[in-house]
């Protein structure tokens, strides 16, 4: 059986690789811009169908620093990891369930509180650095798109 080559890691603009203040921010820009680019495909949906995706998004979104638990190998940041997943799944599930756009929208404002804790490593789950300003970004536009568009 053939092994898998690895590849070269992702290459980020070089602003953000040295770090400090400018390459925080400039994580965060680059998260606002992913966020506006993936809203293509809610802004093309129908209310209804913009809305599932975005709450099914949102499980997802709560999902990866279980990935990032899972690489980091220690039991305590999976089961924290999993319970902050299971509280972003349980916010999407209920506003679908519910219709409700406001709950929506705070479990994605939520996310960004996540995103906080972790940067002031009251969550030491071992990531990337630049992760948490990206993701930072990213909810906020989320969040709000949903406010815009659905309030």
């Amino acid at each position: 059986m053939d092994t898998a080559q690895t590849s070269e890691p992702m290459q980020l603009p070089a602003v953000i690789r040295q770090g400090g203040g400018y390459g925080w921010i400039s994580a965060a820009v680059l998260g606002v811009a992913l966020a506006l680019v993936s809203l293509i495909i809610p802004w093309l949906l129908s209310d209804r169908d913009a809305f599932s995706f975005l709450a099914v998004w949102l499980g997802a979104t709560g999902a990866v620093y279980l990935g990032f638990a899972l690489n980091d190998g220690r039991e305590k940041a999976f089961r924290t990891e999993v319970v902050g997943m299971a509280l972003f799944v349980a916010a999407a599930t209920a506003a679908l369930a519910l219709g409700w756009p406001w709950l929506l929208a705070a479990g994605y404002f939520g996310h960004c509180l996540w995103d906080l804790v972790h940067h002031g490593r009251g969550i030491d789950t071992t990531m990337p650095w630049w992760w948490v300003p990206a993701c930072l970004g990213y909810d906020a536009v989320i969040g709000a798109y949903i406010l815009i568009r659905f309030l």
